[in-house]
């Protein structure tokens, strides 16, 4: 038995039970008293089981009503307008209150949906944000496969490819993901696709990617309330997905990380431990070259890999940030001669200098400005064709000190990649004997450079090649 007949029965049973009492007590009750209990089934019908249920019981009562209390009694005679009145407002009582109770199990059968949603999405919640971000996103795409059927993450640029997707579910799919709209079964774009397709991140985010759900099993159209909460799940999905991207970027930095320093801590190891025989090995070949010339070469290749071995320590101290210049005054003359004095000079290169006497002294590490100064000399000496030159003025209140060669020079658009690690710049004519660098020395004299509070640029020379700029400041109180 449904329920609409169900509660009809009730009320007149109801109807009949209100009928025999105030038939019985009429003497006590009064006409007008026992015609308000008439009321009592029409609302209990109209409450329980709606219209149709309200107005079978306002009609029983009526009849009652007119049958049992209404003079002549025992009879149906309608003589007085009483009589109707009576029908009209059991009839309006029973409308008023089933729309009302319609409306109330309408706003109670919604908030359920709401707080059966919110539970949902908390549950949703809670399991994407517990474990690893991988393991607790595929135990939130097991939830979600549970309540609402298949579904597949899919990333911008991937567009579904296999059989279970048609040629509208791809065009659907290739929508979603460069619109960032809710697109195919259930939707107002591309309804007839068997999939939906929601975006996995706010509108604003296009391409993030989409989740896409396949048509209920029952084959049913999905309404737009469960599109809401799709759209609502494709979202939380985004978000778990951006943490395990996030996490495996994180992990990624660390092993870079890891790597980084332990080949940071193999150069400086290396470079360290060879410093020593090296030295023993440099001091030895002067000693020779005294007196064999042909040990001349052994020499210079011995001071070559000596400098190879400081610009790997210098790299190293870079990269550990573990440089800490003592500044102080020092003389540019002294300091130039000694880097000049240090170079292996080939003997079709003329090297230049022009540093006034009178040119003030700058603040300065004297350790790591000479390797500045060496670092671009060698550089200079590797390119150039015929001659080196370097020269310093007092420029303000600091000192320009160039270094220019006259080799291929540098283009403008790789002025900033020559200081980086490992960059190599055209060598042009220059000899192959003397080409070839480490790739760290203008790293290094970028580096030593502005942990001293200078600036290094490269400019095209007068002569066509490069022409290196160290802007130096002026040591306190020393000579304007």
């Amino acid at each position: 038995m449904n329920r609409p007949v169900a509660v009809s029965l009730e009320a007149l049973v109801a109807v009949a039970a209100v009928a025999w009492a105030t038939e019985r007590l009429l003497p006590v009750l009064g006409l007008a008293s026992s015609a308000l209990l008439f009321l009592l089934p029409v609302l209990l019908a109209s409450a329980r089981g709606g219209l149709a249920p309200g107005l079978v019981t306002a009609l029983a009562g009526a009849a009652a009503y007119n049958f049992f209390l209404l003079e002549p009694r025992f009879t149906f005679r309608v003589h007085e307008l009483d009589n109707l009145v009576s029908v009209f407002v059991l009839g309006a009582v029973a409308v008023v209150t089933s729309r009302l109770a319609s409306r109330l199990k309408a706003r109670e059968a919604e908030a359920l949906e709401r707080a059966r949603t919110s539970e949902q999405a908390a549950e949703l919640s809670a399991v994407l944000a517990a474990g690893t971000p991988a393991a607790a996103l595929d135990e939130g795409l097991a939830l979600v496969a549970r309540r609402y059927g298949t579904v597949r993450l899919l990333a911008d640029g991937e567009p579904p490819d296999d059989a279970a997707f048609s040629s509208i579910d791809r065009a659907a799919a290739a929508w979603a993901l460069h619109n960032g709209d809710c697109t195919g079964h259930g939707t107002q774009v591309m309804p007839a696709a068997d999939w939906t397709f929601v975006p996995l991140a706010p509108k604003a985010r296009r391409g993030s990617g989409v989740a896409a759900f396949a048509r209920p099993a029952a084959g049913a159209t999905r309404s737009e309330d469960e599109l809401d909460q799709l759209r609502q799940v494709g979202l939380a999905l985004g978000q778990a997905r951006d943490r395990v991207v996030l996490e495996d970027e994180r992990r990624e930095r660390e092993r870079l990380e890891e790597r980084d320093a332990l080949r940071r801590a193999l150069l400086a190891s290396l470079a360290h431990d060879f410093r020593t025989p090296l030295t023993v090995v440099i001091g030895r070949l002067e000693l020779l070259a005294r007196t064999q010339p042909e040990a001349q070469e052994a020499l210079a290749a011995a001071r070559r890999l000596d400098r190879r071995m400081t610009d790997l320590l210098g790299a190293a101290r870079l990269e550990a940030g573990a440089l800490a210049p003592t500044l102080e005054a020092v003389d540019l003359v002294d300091a130039v001669a000694a880097a000049c004095d240090g170079i292996d000079l080939p003997a079709d290169v003329a090297l230049h200098r022009a540093i006034p006497a009178d040119v003030p002294f700058v603040s300065a590490d004297p350790v790591l400005l000479h390797h500045v100064l060496a670092n671009l000399l060698d550089n200079a000496l590797r390119h150039a064709r015929a001659e080196v030159a370097i020269a310093a003025a007092r420029t303000g209140d600091g000192v320009r000190l160039t270094v220019s060669d006259d080799g291929p020079g540098v283009p403008p658009d790789q002025r900033d990649a020559v200081f980086e690690r490992f960059a190599r710049g055209a060598s042009g004519p220059a000899p192959a004997d003397r080409s070839g660098g480490s790739g760290l020395g203008l790293a290094i004299v970028r580096g030593f450079a502005e942990a001293m509070g200078m600036t290094v640029t490269v400019e095209t020379a007068d002569s066509g090649g490069a022409c290196f700029v160290l802007a130096m400041p002026v040591a306190p109180g020393a000579a304007s």
